[in-house]
């Protein structure tokens, strides 16, 4: 048929062909669109790496987006997967099974650790540290994020009482990462291990409260702009863990720590649970008539899909750049598009404000779980009092 169509244009003219004014008429704007679509739906990872043997946690993966690509990959090419999940329901139970079933790997575990529970974050890390020989780790993909309807000015809360962003995006991601350290550190100096936090492009109205970085004293006004500090905050901080993984003291049994790598991924705007909850308020309404119906092809022509998403992602967990034999430097890489990127905030470069926030993110939390640990006991000595009265 493109062959007949082409004979009769070199032979009779472009005329003679059907409705050739029609495709004349429409040929620029298809071209346009389809050169726009190219642009926009980002690269693709190149490179391939067998995960046969090798253990991840991994968090953020049952978001049927890009988490949900990343652990599909992931387990297609053998990893041992240990999933955190917020509930250990029937949906993540029957999503998990499909997940083992399409990619014939049964090394798939789900383990309840709630992000924005920091006393949760402790007791699945104290388990996994809990260990003599020290469990295989070979990485930490941490992709959970939550963005609340920029429009509500209710400030929802966490179980210890933490604006919900800052606790899911900074809080609960920074201080599991922070207490696996010991983890990480004990991996032999071989074994390539790399630590992989995604961020987010709106990092760029966010603000770094260094005096509180946890974000209690406060005012809520703009939940936009928890979201990007929150993402901004974790970034720097991911900085500074780079630096702590290189030092080393008696008790690495001296290692380097050049074998740990943490890399910060960008994965570009995605038609993502975060976009949805952006444009429609958390209305479902909204969802309906002005995510997918109204903005919905314009949506797809400049945004990219879940499984594109992921691609920057997996090139972080795949790349042979990112290998202590070929580090050209000992500074935390910034994915972009399945590329090497440059970070563009100025505290970016500042290393004391990076440290400084770190340990006064760290002593926060610890002041923070203490006060919880209180209210917790002494909301089981409670029955006991009245049970005594009786």
């Amino acid at each position: 048929m493109p062959l007949d169509i082409l004979a009769t244009a070199v032979v009779e003219g472009t005329d003679k062909i059907p409705f050739w004014r029609e495709i004349r008429t429409l040929a620029p704007y298809i071209a346009g669109i389809g050169a726009i679509k190219f642009w926009t739906r980002g690269g693709l990872n190149q490179w391939g790496r067998k995960l046969h043997g090798k253990v991840y946690i991994v968090t953020g993966a049952t978001t049927q987006g890009m988490g949900t690509a990343v652990a599909l990959e992931m387990a297609e090419q053998g990893a041992q997967l240990i999933i955190l999940v917020r509930k250990l329901d029937e949906w993540a139970t029957e999503w998990v099974e499909d997940l083992r079933s399409k990619t014939k790997n049964e090394l798939i575990y789900l383990e309840q650790c709630d992000l924005s529970d920091l006393y949760q974050v402790r007791k699945f890390a104290t388990k996994w540290l809990d260990n003599k020989p020290a469990r295989r780790l070979d990485g930490v993909v941490a992709m959970a994020g939550n963005l609340e309807p920029v429009w509500n000015g209710t400030r929802k809360a966490s179980a210890d009482g933490l604006e919900l962003q800052i606790a899911v995006n900074f809080a609960g991601t920074f201080h599991l990462l922070d207490l696996l350290r010991p983890a990480f550190k004990a991996q032999p100096p071989d074994r390539d291990v790399r630590i992989i936090a995604t961020t987010c492009m709106l990092q760029a109205i966010g603000d770094v409260r260094v005096e509180d970085p946890l974000w209690r004293d406060t005012k809520y006004d703009r939940p936009l702009k928890y979201f990007g500090s929150s993402k901004l905050q974790l970034g720097l901080c991911m900085l500074e863990l780079q630096r702590r993984m290189l030092s080393s003291d008696k008790k690495d049994d001296g290692r380097t720590g050049k074998n740990v790598t943490v890399t910060l991924v960008q994965p570009g705007i995605m038609r993502s649970t975060s976009l949805r909850r952006l444009i429609s308020n958390g209305s479902v309404l909204a969802l309906i008539f002005l995510y997918s119906i109204l903005l919905y092809p314009i949506l797809w022509l400049f945004t990219k899909s879940g499984f594109r998403g992921a691609q920057s992602v997996l090139y972080a967990l795949m790349t042979p750049e990112l290998e202590e034999v070929n580090l050209k430097d000992e500074q935390v890489k910034y994915v972009v598009n399945t590329g090497l990127g440059r970070f563009s905030r100025k505290e970016f470069d500042d290393v004391e404000l990076q440290k400084k926030l770190y340990d006064t993110t760290a002593e926060k939390i610890l002041e923070l779980e203490r006060s919880m640990a209180i209210k917790r006991n002494v909301g089981k000595k409670k029955p006991a009092v009245s049970d005594a009265k009786k």
